[in-house]
């Protein structure tokens, strides 16, 4: 079922039809009333998401939302570690498709953290590699970002990390 149909049933379920509102007597809500989440601390995806948000504003406010961002930064962390990597295998070990990879190695190409060599086994095949900007960048990088990820990781014990990593590998791997 499409998410327009999922949608028009959950407002047709809830009274919410063109030009009628719901005869359903409701009271104002107590300004201190406490919210309740319903199901949503069971589920995995609503979870995931409240992390990811928490990690990107926590990102930001130590790196700065102009600067790099975590996918370049990820990507800049794989072409340091495989010099000459392929765009393709960026992409395969990044999740992104091979039209999002391309723009983002522009991206990166411009400022001059990275460069493309033509592959001299296979002139079809182009190698990625840091610049020495790239690698001064990315070691700058490195220590901001070591930081914020100890921030984080004080939440757990090292045991809990290591468990807890491996469940959201488990999800993609």
């Amino acid at each position: 079922m499409c998410a327009m149909a999922v949608g028009a049933e959950l407002g047709a379920a809830i009274g919410l039809r063109r030009g009628r509102r719901s005869s359903a007597v409701t009271r104002e809500r107590p300004a201190d009333a406490k919210v309740d989440l319903g199901v949503l601390p069971q589920m995995l995806g609503y979870n995931l998401r409240r992390a990811h948000q928490l990690s990107w504003r926590t990102y930001v406010s130590v790196i700065g939302e102009n600067n790099i961002r975590p996918g370049l930064f990820s990507l800049l962390v794989l072409v340091k570690a495989n010099p000459g990597i392929a765009q393709i295998e960026l992409g395969t070990h990044l999740g992104v498709d091979k039209a999002s990879i391309v723009a983002l190695l522009d991206r990166l190409e411009k400022v001059g953290y990275i460069e493309r060599r033509r592959c001299t086994r296979d002139r079809r095949r182009q190698g990625i590699y840091l610049t020495g900007n790239g690698t001064t960048a990315l070691e700058q990088l490195m220590t901001q970002v070591r930081q914020l990820e100890k921030q984080l990781a004080s939440r757990f014990t090292r045991a809990e990390l290591d468990q807890f990593l491996s469940f959201l590998q488990r999800l993609y791997y």
